[in-house]
């Protein structure tokens, strides 16, 4: 293995190539499309969990262009046989006005592509399985081939708009779990990824057998359905794009899970109140947390019920009790729970920090 293509994209020039003037790269336009015609028959792309890195890279000097859209600026790295080819700059420009008429919002700014041959894509990104492109989370890159693969309904547009997925999840939050391999927040949990995983019916980033029934791979391409949903959805069909399932992934597009909804219960125990309830309701998957502040000289613990049943209680001395659960909804849009405040000894006011993920 040789040099990482985020170093070789550091040059700012293009050195002579054997095989500049060789290549020409097939330039795209900047609209939405049905998605059927010339294209591959299967999908497959990988996500690289480091920086990708490879011999193929350290052929020649890799040019690296900058172009501007939307008040934002995405990175071209053009492979060695095709750096030295004044066609390709306006190729590449075509590529940038192309993500920019995804949906998307400020992460296209951070956005890296690659472009070389479907040979040079498929080395980069790990070999074996020809892959129609790959994502570096590490590198926020994407690396994609230079022409239209041969027959089938998934085109390197699609291809490239898929990749775009995998890069929003990338810049996105689905706390505690990394939105990369799940799919972000509101998808995530409008799909029930953290329940369908505990029943082994879906394996968060398994780029491998499980392939199909990855998350991270489905968020990816439900977001190419956006823009092309007419094409097969070829992973598991509990994935499948619904309207409800478009508007969570709109929502984690441009307005992004910012993190935990903080409210903070107040009352007060005594011998004649010695219990205080509160209902507490969560429309997203993750941590439930709550911190409990009482009186000096009190005893009061915390109780956690779902179902009627209580999941979690504390029966730490004092009052400054803490309570953390990791929260799965099972198929409901909300899961109900009710939080108890107990007293043990002493009276007085208390209150309780909490942090629920929506």
């Amino acid at each position: 293995m040789g040099l990482a293509v985020a170093a070789l994209c550091a040059s700012g020039a293009a050195a002579p190539s054997a095989l500049a003037g060789s290549r020409i790269i097939q330039p795209l336009k900047a609209q939405a499309s049905t998605g059927v015609g010339a294209g591959a028959w299967f999908f497959r792309d990988r996500v690289m969990a480091r920086p990708v890195a490879s011999a193929a890279a350290a052929q020649g000097a890799v040019l690296t262009l900058h172009y501007a859209v939307g008040g934002q600026t995405v990175e071209i790295a053009l492979a060695p046989d095709f750096a030295d080819i004044p066609q390709n700059r306006a190729a590449a420009r075509s590529i940038v006005d192309f993500l920019g008429s995804r949906v998307h919002g400020a992460e296209l700014g951070q956005l890296r592509v690659f472009i070389g041959t479907q040979a040079e894509v498929s080395l980069l990104c790990g070999g074996g399985v020809e892959v129609l492109g790959c994502y570096s989370a590490t590198q926020h890159r994407m690396f994609v081939p230079d022409r239209e693969p041969p027959g089938g309904p998934y085109t390197r547009e699609y291809a490239m708009t898929h990749e775009y997925g995998h890069h929003i999840a990338s810049l996105r939050s689905n706390a505690p779990w990394p939105a990369l391999s799940t799919g972000a927040k509101n998808w995530a949990s409008y799909e029930h990824v953290c329940a369908q995983t505990e029943r082994h019916l879906l394996f968060p980033g398994d780029e491998g057998s499980h392939y199909a029934a990855n998350p991270g791979e489905g968020f990816a391409d439900t977001y190419a359905h956006l823009h092309y949903p007419n094409v097969p959805f070829q992973y598991a069909p509990i994935m499948a794009p619904t309207a409800g399932s478009f508007a969570a992934l709109r929502r984690d597009v441009l307005q992004p899970w910012r993190g935990p909804r903080r409210v903070r219960l107040t009352g007060a125990l005594s011998a004649a109140a010695r219990v205080r309830s509160f209902t507490v309701r969560q429309s997203l998957d993750g941590s439930l947390s709550f911190a409990l502040q009482g009186p000096p000289g009190s005893n009061y613990d915390l109780e956690l019920l779902n179902r009627g049943r209580v999941v979690r209680r504390t029966a730490a001395p004092g009052s400054r009790d803490r309570l953390t659960v990791l929260a799965c909804r099972e198929s409901a849009p909300t899961a109900t729970f009710v939080l108890r405040v107990v007293r043990r000894r002493g009276a007085g006011q208390f209150s309780v920090a909490t942090a629920i993920p929506g």
